[in-house]
Parts: structure tokens; C-alpha cells; sequence
């Protein structure tokens, strides 16, 4: 059978729902629609890794933009993510084409046209409720920011999209 040499790269939780903050899988298991139309679509995916579950792990709560913008967590998903960055660069060496990266707006580290914010600070139950201060702005999460400035160092200009962490089968 004859290889379509098309790939979409995906945000983790795109495959496996199981690795967001508990409360927000939108469905069961993954984006069922989203990834049957890649797959009808003759593509092969690459999935990255959930830069969040791999420096917190499954019991984390939600943190926002503001929590995640450190160097130790910028320096975790550049370790992560320059393997992915290799395997794209080879495969784009060997004729492959790679359609898109698909990132999820509204996540602080997979956000690519919004991600969160509003991080008031102080210690649990000082603050208030941090829901309250949580709003979607415009912009790139941090493993977005990451992962795309890696592709642009090496001249790699990929379309990157996301679909809405409200509607995970639906890219925008």
C-alpha cells in the first residue's frame, strides 16, 4: 500500500482525554471526530506529549498561563518537545509533509490562539475563588510558544491550529 506521507502532529489530550485536569475531559476517551477525520483523511498523526501530566502529573488542578510561566516548566517542554522537533525535521528531510499542528485553545501550555489566565496569587482559600479570576485572552500556551519557536529556528513554518477546549472535535 502506498504511503500518503501526510502527517498531523497533536496535542496529547487530542488521543487521551485521561491525561487532562480531572473535570475537563470532554468525552470519554479522545476526540473521536477530530481524529477519524485525520485518519479518513489518509494522515498519519504524531501525538506530543502532555507537557502538564509529565511535570505535575494526573493529580495537578488547573493552573493558568501566569503558573506555568516559569523556567523550569519553559526548560521542561523544550527537553520534551526537541525529539518531536527532530522527528518532524527528519520527515520533512525525507519527502513527509506535516499538515498542521492541532493545539487546544483555552489550555495555559496548548493554547495557540487563546490560552488562560488571571492567577490572583496567595495561599488556597485567601484569594478567593480562582475561577472567578480565570479568563480565556488571546495568545499562545507556554508549550505552544516552546514547540513553535523551535520549528521557527529552524525555518519551519507549519500551520498550527487548535481546536476549543469546550469542543474538542471542532478545529477552528
Amino acid at each position: 500500500m502506498k504511503r500518503s506521507r501526510k502527517i498531523v502532529v497533536l496535542c496529547h489530550c487530542l488521543l487521551n482525554v485521561n491525561a487532562k485536569v480531572l473535570g475537563l475531559a470532554r468525552s470519554p476517551g479522545c476526540s473521536q471526530n477530530l481524529v477519524k477525520g485525520i485518519v479518513d483523511g489518509g494522515a498519519g498523526i504524531i501525538q506530543l506529549p502532555c507537557p502538564e501530566m509529565t511535570y505535575l502529573g494526573p493529580r495537578r488542578w488547573g493552573m493558568t498561563r501566569e503558573q506555568y510561566d516559569t523556567s523550569g516548566y519553559r526548560h521542561h517542554c523544550r527537553e520534551l518537545v526537541l525529539p518531536f522537533v527532530s522527528q518532524i525535521l527528519d520527515y520533512r528531510r525525507n519527502g513527509y509533509t506535516i499538515e498542521r499542528v492541532i493545539g487546544i485553545d483555552g489550555s495555559p501550555s496548548c493554547g495557540v490562539k487563546r490560552t488562560c489566565e488571571g492567577y490572583a496569587g496567595g495561599e488556597w482559600g485567601m484569594a478567593g475563588d480562582q475561577q472567578q479570576n480565570l479568563r480565556e485572552v488571546e495568545g499562545k500556551g507556554i508549550f505552544m510558544e516552546v514547540l513553535c519557536g523551535l520549528l521557527q529556528e529552524h525555518g519551519v513554518a507549519i500551520p498550527v491550529d487548535a481546536v476549543d477546549e469546550n469542543d474538542m472535535d471542532g478545529v477552528s
